[in-house]
């Protein structure tokens, strides 16, 4: 009898760690995005579609009531709205680079808070530059499928960030 208790004690001491909830947490983080990686990654594709003027394509990337509060700007509220105010360098000719630092990420249940410096250079259509940099407020919402959505989106001008402290392409 001590060798069977020992086969079980030992076929348990193997199967109990892969059935344990610590563990399956672990293995899902190992193959599925963090919700911080997966906002990283929203901010990447964000990026690449503004840039792009693919502004339409940004459309599920927003919740329906959306307010996007850029500095000097009135609000623009809902997804039309938005999608309207993003594409208008596009819409007179004008070229568009924008980069961001994240400085803090908070995952909060459903809700996410990015605070993020940014750097905006826009390139007028007769060949004016026009430079921005300040820091962005953006508050995520998580949909029913496990996506993260943009709620509220506040940009201003900040005089701590400093153009020499843009990221590297």
């Amino acid at each position: 009898m001590p060798i069977k208790a020992s086969l079980i004690a030992a076929a348990l001491a193997i199967t109990l760690p892969a059935s344990s909830p610590a563990y399956a947490l672990d293995s899902h983080a190992e193959t599925s995005p963090t919700d911080e990686q997966m906002i990283t990654e929203w901010g990447t594709k964000w990026q690449q579609l503004f840039e792009a003027g693919d502004i339409e394509k940004m459309r599920d990337m927003y919740e329906p009531d959306a307010v996007l509060m850029a500095h000097g700007s009135l609000p623009q509220i809902g997804v039309d709205a938005i999608l309207s105010f993003l594409g208008r360098n596009k819409a007179v000719g004008n070229k568009v680079t924008i980069d961001f630092a994240n400085e803090d990420i908070t995952i909060d249940g459903q809700r996410a808070y990015l605070t993020a410096k940014y750097w905006m250079t826009i390139t007028l259509a007769n060949g004016q530059v026009l430079d921005f940099k300040g820091r962005s407020f953006l508050v995520y919402k998580k949909s029913k499928n496990g996506l993260w959505r943009l709620w509220r989106d506040m940009d201003n001008q900040a005089p701590d960030v400093m153009a020499e402290d843009r990221p590297v392409r």
